[in-house]
């Protein structure tokens, strides 16, 4: 059975509930129904006779199930089970969240590692065990979602009242972790890991992936970045952003308030054979769609995979490199044919580690080296609006295929630009800009930072403070 089918066979089902009025606030829809009859809905629209009014009461019935059970569980001063959803620790984004419900007894959080289905098993494999050491590593209350099988949300701490999803991609998870599988009564909350800038040319990706993905239509809150990325969600989804709120880009409380690093805690960050304060630190984030082919291409590192190794050499006695790819990048690499071998690219990824002046980072947390970094060069998409925090220099690397949401147009316009291909301007921005310190473009950068992106000067709150507080606030209502 296609999952188009398995779709369509749910169709029966939700048409009867209709009939029966199970969607005029019928008291038994919290076990009945899953998110699974919303999507079979959403898949099927243009099927359905009034199909969007259909789909928006069910997502109305979903909501008040879910609310009503958050609001008599905290009542009767039950704990409220809260489950964070999470791939990668490098995109984990929710630290201080997390710690508000750790220290609130009327929370359980804990975290649920997922392997990603769609690496290759040593990848998979290898980034599921990096990323559950790490959370234990540093405290966290964690599961691990793989046993003899793939686990589900019943063997993994029970049925959550909470799943936090810091991505959007559950079709990457197992089946049986998908949020297609919960209840009505559990409540879904996406905290994005990444700001929303990155779209195709013609302007239909992010629409189709972010701001209209089928997730986005059944989640009980949605914590967006900024009031433009909220707009678009109001502008473009079907259910126009009754779930969004504007709380600020959650993963940047870190560097609101950033702290100062001492001269060696900077330089255990840092690789150079002499003295740190004497080098220029440059973070290099290629992303992973190198291909031709796609809905998001961005990716320039077929153009330059080897100019960066050069550069690190050349300049090993002024410059500290980090290599910070995308998480996906090793396996588009062999799978475009730009390494013929996992084996080939670990080589590659190796020889940035052997060098005096360079390190490369995959899977661990990157806040510190933006932090105590002095530019970026990339083609990422995340990192384009995450870096602008702190106001630092970026060459932008473009190729013909990139697009941008309007936050995004917005940000890349205060930022250096040059084609992937063009190695000699990528020089010039080193030279120039990061070592020879001429930055025209830092008050432009700062005006579109204010303008955007500064949540803590326009609300005067760390998101997670707003977060945690609107959670709150929705369960004692």
């Amino acid at each position: 059975m296609t999952v188009q089918e398995y779709y369509e066979a749910l169709l029966p089902e939700v048409l009867e509930g209709e009939a029966r009025g199970d969607f005029e606030g019928a008291a038994d829809t919290a076990e009945r129904y899953k998110y699974e009859h919303l999507q079979a809905v959403f898949m099927n629209l243009d099927k359905i006779e009034n199909g969007d009014a259909l789909y928006k009461k069910m997502y109305q019935t979903a909501m008040e199930t879910c609310g009503k059970h958050l609001r008599e569980k905290f009542a009767r001063h039950e704990v409220i089970n809260v489950a964070f959803m999470s791939y990668s620790a490098a995109q984990w984004p929710a630290e201080l969240l997390y710690r508000d419900m750790e220290k609130d007894p009327r929370f359980n959080p804990y975290i649920i590692v997922s392997p990603l289905m769609n690496r290759d098993e040593k990848n998979r494999v290898s980034g599921y065990n990096q990323t559950l050491l790490w959370y234990y590593n540093n405290g966290y209350k964690v599961f691990g979602g793989v046993g003899n099988t793939y686990l589900s949300f019943e063997e993994l701490g029970g049925i959550p009242d909470i799943v936090i999803h810091l991505s959007s991609w559950y079709e990457c998870l197992p089946e049986q972790q998908e949020y297609l599988r919960l209840p009505w009564k559990c409540a879904n909350i996406y905290i994005p890991y990444g700001i929303e800038v990155g779209d195709n040319w013609n302007h239909t990706y992010a629409i189709d992936n972010v701001f209209n993905k089928d997730i986005m239509n059944m989640l009980w809150r949605l914590y967006t970045d900024s009031k433009i990325t909220l707009q678009s969600y109001e502008k473009y989804g079907l259910i126009q952003g009754v779930n969004v709120r504007y709380s600020g880009y959650l993963k940047m409380d870190e560097l609101v308030k950033p702290r100062t690093f001492t001269k060696q805690e900077i330089a255990e960050l840092w690789k150079c054979p002499g003295d740190i304060s004497k080098y220029r630190k440059i973070i290099i984030a290629p992303h992973y769609s190198i291909g031709n082919e796609g809905e998001f291409i961005s990716s320039t590192f077929r153009q330059n995979v080897w100019f960066w190794l050069y550069l690190a050499e050349k300049y090993r006695d002024s410059v500290s490199f980090l290599f910070k790819p995308h998480p996906n990048l090793r396996g588009a690499a062999v799978q475009y044919g730009l390494f013929s071998s996992y084996e080939e690219y670990d080589r590659y990824f190796a020889a940035w580690n052997e060098l005096p002046n360079a390190r490369a980072i995959d899977e661990s947390k990157y806040i510190d080296y933006f932090l105590t970094s002095d530019a970026m060069i990339m083609d990422s998409s995340s990192f384009i609006g995450e870096y602008l925090y702190v106001q630092k220099p970026v060459l932008y690397l473009t190729r013909p295929e990139q697009g941008f949401t309007d936050l995004g147009e917005a940000i890349v316009r205060t930022y250096y630009r040059t084609p992937g291909w063009n190695l000699m301007e990528i020089e010039e921005f080193i030279e120039d800009v990061v070592i020879g310190g001429r930055d025209p473009m830092k008050p432009e950068r700062e005006a579109v930072f204010e303008e955007y992106l500064d949540y803590y000067r326009l609300n005067r709150k760390l998101s997670h403070e707003i977060i945690f507080h609107d959670i709150v606030s929705a369960m004692e209502s």
